[in-house]
């Protein structure tokens, strides 16, 4: 039964991205349109993945592979992990991308290459995923207890580290130019600002990332270039460098790593039992959740004070508008959301600028 089901959801989940990529550019804006279509295939990859690796899960295919791979037991065990990924997660999300792509091909405006949209997906997949797993095979290596958890921690602070240094020089990652450079207020200076091409998927953005000293960047689409006048990208790329010189980065790991500590605690032998650490595990996520939210108040104020409230605040509606953030949540959404809704950000800023 569940091998049928693994057979079939990639089918499905094809038709079912074609069917709502045609619904999510009903409008005649690309930038729009990118947004929606990307919004709408990240939700639906999501939904696929988790469902096919229930269904991986809950199969014989973790067991067979594990039982085929000679060698330790932890080797297996990674291997049974990415078979289960594979399988159960990266074959119907890759669906989900092909289902989109003539969608995409209509925003772009470029006929859409299968062959290459399968290499560059796979690439993604890859680089998203090798750091997790390489964070459990130090898991599996280390030894148990605390000094297990100690090397799992090192290995994602080296990762955190590392990636962005490798992401800036990506093909597709550049200096900014001079125009652009003109738009990076005075306190970002010292930060590494680069600008990531999305001209075949057109979406404003931006993004702190980074936590060596002079290795910390601030990502910034050519979109939100495009889509914001300078003052705005200014206050933009000012609120991601608050996240820098305000320690939000660290806090945001620190906050992340913890949630998670009792579940590797418990993985490692040092706490009792599965459930009890998994749901500890659950509740310190929830309650991360509002500290998340805090460091972007705290971002938003922190470019209202270095370039303008004003800014800040035009910038927030031009990205709701064009549906890159929510302006409003209810009440149980916003509780697991890591962002604050447009609406209380804008609030908040309307302290800075009561006139």
């Amino acid at each position: 039964m569940h091998a049928t089901a693994l057979g079939v959801l990639p089918a499905v989940a094809y038709a079912v991205s074609r069917l709502t990529a045609s619904l999510a550019t009903r409008t005649p804006d690309r930038t729009l349109a990118a947004t929606r279509l990307r919004r709408a295939n990240r939700l639906l990859q999501v939904a696929v993945a988790l469902a096919g690796v229930a269904l991986a899960t809950d199969s014989l295919l973790d067991d067979a592979v594990v039982a085929a791979v000679p060698g330790p037991t932890a080797l297996g065990v990674l291997a049974g992990l990415a078979g289960t990924v594979v399988v159960g997660g990266v074959a119907p999300a890759l669906a989900v991308h092909l289902g989109s792509r003539p969608a995409w091909a209509a925003v772009t405006r470029a006929a859409p290459d299968y062959g290459r949209a399968v290499r560059r997906y796979l690439l993604f997949v890859t680089v998203l995923t090798a750091p997790a797993f390489a964070v459990v095979g130090v898991w599996l290596a280390a030894p148990s207890g605390l000094p297990g958890l100690a090397a799992v921690a090192l290995a994602a602070l080296a990762l955190a580290a590392g990636l962005p240094v490798l992401a800036a020089r990506h093909a597709g990652v550049r200096e900014p130019t001079e125009r652009e450079r003109a738009c990076v207020p005075e306190c970002a200076r010292g930060l590494r600002v680069r600008v990531v091409d999305t001209s075949r998927s057109p979406v404003a953005n931006a993004l702190a990332a980074g936590a060596l000293p002079g290795y910390r960047y601030v990502f910034v689409t050519d979109a939100l270039f495009a889509t914001l006048d300078d003052d705005a990208v200014a206050a933009v790329v000012a609120h991601e460098a608050g996240h820098h010189r305000r320690a939000h980065v660290a806090v945001r790991f620190l906050a992340v790593g913890g949630a998670l500590a009792p579940v590797f605690l418990a993985a490692g032998g040092i706490l009792p039992g599965v459930l009890a650490p998994a749901v500890a595990s659950v509740v310190l996520l929830l309650a991360a959740g509002p500290v998340v939210r805090w460091t972007e108040f705290d971002a938003d104020d922190y470019a209202a004070r270095h370039t303008s409230p004003v800014a800040m605040e035009r910038a927030l509606a031009t990205l709701a508008a064009r549906g890159l953030l929510a302006e409003d949540r209810g009440r149980l959404v916003g509780l697991v959301s890591l962002h604050p809704s447009v609406d209380d950000r804008r609030g908040r800023l309307q302290d800075h600028n009561p006139h």
